[in-house]
């Protein structure tokens, strides 16, 4: 593939936003674009970040959205929220873009719980409905919003009197108790239709809709039916889900179908099956095969922190002992190498500066650090200080308290412990 595709995510903050700019930041194939409507963390994930894009209902959205489209020349666009699914397939075609998994029907169908059960009506696997009454006997049941997702406004109702407290019980769905486990299944459907990935994974750990835990599971011939029949039934083009949960008597049942990224996708991804980069290989009808990796049985997630910098520098200043490796083992330290990486990256210039005891060449060497990542190497000598070799539009980095003091005493330059470094937004 020689052509590289302009590709647009939108809202780009999200976590699914952000697993897809993660997933194709990367990419020779592409160039990556990030939206939001709300300041987010998108714009310490995406490179070329445009902000203060108007709501979509806003009457403003379109124009501003068709000039985005026109200035950036964007082929292909993610949708990470349902409801923005539904309001940019109706623009696809008008404004010239390619929207992943944009068929319009699909999506009203998928954003609402009532068009996806009756478009599924006859399957065995859909949980029962109340649309009157519900027998005594039966409770408790659940009600949820019909355009709700991850989680948010279900709630369990133990009895009719309950029942009767749902103020928005035109808006809701009335459904079946399920007390069992619950899954999510990642799937992709190829441009010919074919369903070529099905990822069951499990929600053990959630928070905030969001799956912090999944272990992988088999696909069965159970899960893998339901897949094909979603997809037989629904227009899916490229990463889409479906969650189950099992009823009382162990079977699963469905509880809803979204036309996009999962928010916790990304565990394909670890496996080694990206799913948003098969989606940009789809856009250009190339046939997909999937190598997923058979040893990894789990992913485990955490909130991520990126601090924004604002300090103009083109020189890093460096120590080399505690910071760069441990004395202890003569080993670098990986994520202080990462940092480095990243500063050659950016064009900074990086000058060690260091007391060390050794010899500095053959301790570099021990390390694996090479001296060609350094446009100056100072070993100093007795008396000398680190802060002589600090000049303007620096910052300096040393595990060092006093050592950072005396700069910043002198300089006024930013000074980091190696801890901050992983926190940093670096641009």
């Amino acid at each position: 593939m020689n052509q590289v595709i302009n590709v647009l995510v939108f809202p780009c903050g999200s976590e699914p936003g952000t697993e897809i700019g993660l997933a194709l930041q990367r990419s020779v194939h592409v160039k990556l674009f990030g939206a939001s409507s709300v300041e987010d963390h998108g714009r310490f994930v995406f490179d070329n970040y445009i902000g203060g894009l108007p709501r979509i209902h806003d009457a403003a959205f379109e124009e501003r959205l068709r000039d985005l489209i026109a200035t950036h020349r964007i082929d292909v666009v993610f949708a990470t929220h349902d409801t923005v699914s539904l309001h940019l397939a109706g623009l696809a075609h008008k404004l010239g873009f390619y929207l992943v998994n944009g068929d319009a029907e699909t999506a009203r169908i998928c954003r609402s719980k009532r068009l996806t059960y009756a478009a599924l009506a006859d399957a065995p696997w859909l949980p029962h409905r109340y649309d009157a009454a519900v027998p005594a006997e039966e409770f408790p049941v659940i009600a949820k919003p019909d355009m709700g997702q991850g989680g948010v406004g279900v709630r369990l109702i133990r009895d009719a009197a309950e029942l009767a407290q749902v103020p928005e019980r035109d808006d809701c769905v009335v459904v079946e108790y399920l007390p069992g486990a619950e899954i999510t299944v990642d799937c992709f459907t190829d441009w010919q239709r074919e369903l070529v990935w099905v990822g069951p994974r499990t929600r053990d750990r959630v928070r905030a809709g969001i799956t912090m835990r999944s272990e992988f599971l088999a696909p069965d011939g159970t899960i893998r039916a339901i897949a094909a029949a979603i997809n037989a039934r629904l227009v899916m083009r490229g990463p889409w889900f479906f969650q189950l949960k099992r009823d009382r008597e162990g079977e699963w049942k469905l509880l809803e179908v979204s036309c996009r990224i999962a928010g916790t996708m990304v565990a394909q991804r670890a496996r080694g099956v990206n799913l948003p980069l098969m989606a940009i290989q789809d856009y250009l009808q190339r046939k997909q095969t999937t190598l997923p990796l058979q040893d990894v049985p789990l992913v485990d997630r955490r909130i991520v922190t990126k601090a924004a910098f604002d300090y103009p520098f083109d020189t890093v200043v460096m120590d080399y002992d505690d910071t760069i490796v441990a004395p202890a083992t003569g080993r670098a330290f990986p994520e202080v190498m990462a940092f480095l990486y990243r500063m050659v990256e950016a064009g900074k210039r990086i000058v060690l500066v260091t007391r060390h005891a050794g010899e500095l060449a053959q301790s570099l060497a021990a390390a694996h650090v090479s001296p060609s990542l350094f446009a100056e190497i100072v070993h100093l000598r007795a008396g000398e200080r680190k802060s002589d070799y600090v000049g303007p539009r620096s910052i300096f980095v040393d595990n060092h308290f006093p050592e950072r003091k005396e700069v910043a005493d002198i300089h006024g330059c930013p000074v980091f412990d190696v801890d901050t470094l992983s926190l940093i937004h670096w641009g």
